[in-house]
């Protein structure tokens, strides 16, 4: 399975990406954001009194069968290449199933920009002109 119906879907909406939240971890809050340009980013957070980002990581896109191509070498946490989703193995019903796992990453948020991460209004408006419309 590859992210192509994900991506269509996130433009038919007029979004930048879609955020996803896997549920029922207990240690760590771990996100997937799918953005319209095919990237991806993944995110762990943890939880308690140091609550805050553990690491991340930028996919430049997925194969053909659903395997982000994960840029390790900006990441300073060793266990990350365990950690993160292998291969998209379902999607549908507003969430994402990673590695065969019966594990749901919910869908949490339909984001029309994110500034954060390059994906401001004034850009995103750019980044379509120079592609004719279409994305």
């Amino acid at each position: 399975m590859d992210f192509s119906s994900i991506i269509s879907e996130i433009k038919a909406a007029k979004c930048v990406g879609f955020r996803y939240q896997r549920a029922g971890h207990s240690r760590y809050r771990d996100r997937v954001t799918v953005y319209r340009d095919g990237r991806l980013l993944f995110e762990r957070f943890c939880y308690g009194e140091a609550a805050g980002l553990v690491f991340s990581l930028w996919a430049d896109g997925a194969d053909e069968n659903g395997a982000p191509r994960w840029d390790f070498s900006k990441c300073r946490v060793s266990s990350a290449p365990d950690d993160t989703p292998r291969q998209l193995t379902g999607a549908g019903a507003g969430g994402l199933v990673f590695d065969g796992k019966p594990v749901c990453w919910e869908c949490v948020g339909h984001l029309r920009a994110d500034k954060a991460n390059g994906y401001g209004g004034l850009v995103n408006a750019v980044k379509r002109l120079l592609r004719g419309g279409a994305h």
